[in-house]
């Protein structure tokens, strides 16, 4: 589009992203990629493309803060990620990124990709050379020797490694940084409850980080590796499986956000051996299931920040079917509207990116996503693709419905 091209999208079911309640009959003008205005009876030039939305649902883009933009969602996807080639990777993960768009999440974070395949796509995009979401990338994941995530991470020991990784990866340009603060599900041999680093190895990691001001986030599962994190300062916890009380509250106290994840071992259990899940994920998966139910419920219901995030690319997680999170989250208790802004304002201010988008407010990017139906009622709209009547990045349409003329 041309720097002067106005778009006007009018008579909108608007779901800011701000809290405000849906307001009947807006309008949102674009220019030059950006919202500038939100009303009802806007003005636009004559030469502007006007969109009559007929009263359907218009809401801010969906923000993924955790996936791997590398990984296929196949059932033996951590045999394989080690040994595919660096070729292979880039083109897998250039499909994901497009169907993640497709799909309305306009923004994503990626938590973890060999080769620096996942920075080099960032900037692929950011430059318009392909097709796909705003991205923030975590390069490799720093663990320790043995760690959850070894295959395709950087492995440190003791503060003054971990300190050097950081600067590794920032040196290889990631604007965020990952830890893996216990052992995972997904890694043979290691318990998702066993703490990894120290809280002194991740003081000194998320130092690192914040001297470069750059955000840092952990795997965290078991109890003690999460409140290593959390007294470490990081920023978000990623999956919080075995929350408790006492780390809930200093969650809350310090603003440490929550990624919860939940539709990745979720998807393991229902796929199973059957599926051609090695037995090792699926045993870990059908043992953490509930208690990290429970535990999102419990730090939904102590008012932790909770930003949406998918773990996508892990087996039969599929990227482009990220808002089955959402409705997972609303299917445990959370209230559609707090859902929604955990997929929209909320993930924004994880990413560092609430100035650029993640509402539908004047000055920010045009990252739009148009439904035919009301997730509010029915949050399964979200995951429908036939009801996904538009989706707009940057003020430019990258799907767009019969329906809208």
């Amino acid at each position: 589009m041309t720097a002067d091209r106005q778009t006007i999208l009018r008579n909108a079911t608007l779901f800011d992203g701000t809290g405000a309640p849906p307001r009947a009959g807006m309008d949102v003008l674009i220019e030059g990629g950006r919202i500038v205005a939100v009303g009802s009876g806007l003005a636009a030039r004559p030469d502007a493309e006007g969109v009559d939305l007929g009263g359907r649902w218009l809401m801010p883009g969906l923000i993924d803060c955790h996936v791997h933009i590398t990984f296929a969602g196949d059932p033996q996807e951590a045999e394989r990620a080690p040994t595919v080639p660096t070729a292979e990777l880039a083109w897998t993960a250039a499909e994901n990124a497009r169907r993640t768009l497709a799909a309305g999440v306009t923004a994503v974070r990626d938590l973890g990709a060999r080769d620096g395949v996942a920075i080099l796509l960032r900037d692929a995009i950011a430059a318009g050379r392909l097709p796909g979401p705003r991205m923030r990338a975590a390069g490799a994941i720093i663990c320790m020797t043995g760690g959850h995530g070894w295959w395709i991470g950087r492995q440190a020991d003791g503060p003054d490694d971990v300190r050097r990784a950081v600067r590794e990866q920032l040196r290889a340009g990631a604007d965020c940084i990952k830890f893996t603060a216990t052992g995972g599900v997904m890694t043979p041999r290691v318990d998702p409850r066993a703490a990894s680093f120290t809280e002194a190895e991740l003081a000194a990691g998320v130092e690192e980080a914040h001297k470069a001001f750059v955000r840092a986030a952990a795997h965290a599962q078991g109890t003690q590796g999460i409140k290593n994190a959390v007294r470490a300062g990081i920023d978000s916890i990623e999956h919080g499986i075995f929350l408790d009380d006492e780390v809930i509250e200093e969650m809350k106290r310090r603003g440490t956000f929550l990624v919860p994840t939940l539709v990745a071992p979720e998807n393991i259990s229902r796929h199973g051996l059957a599926a051609g899940i090695p037995a090792y994920m699926v045993e870990k998966s059908d043992r953490v299931r509930e208690a990290h139910r429970e535990s999102f419920r419990r730090a939904v219901r102590a008012g932790v920040r909770i930003a949406m995030g998918t773990d996508a690319g892990t087996p039969f997680n599929r990227h482009g079917a990220n808002a089955a999170e959402i409705a997972l989250m609303v299917a445990c208790g959370m209230e559609p509207t707090a859902a929604l802004l955990a997929a929209t304002r909320e993930a924004a201010e994880l990413l560092d990116l609430a100035h650029e988008t993640g509402t539908v407010t004047s000055g920010r990017w045009a990252d739009l996503l148009i439904l035919d139906g009301d997730p509010l009622r029915d949050i399964r709209v979200l995951c429908d693709a036939a009801r996904i009547a538009g989706v707009l990045k940057g003020g430019q349409w990258v799907r767009r419905a019969p329906v809208l003329g």
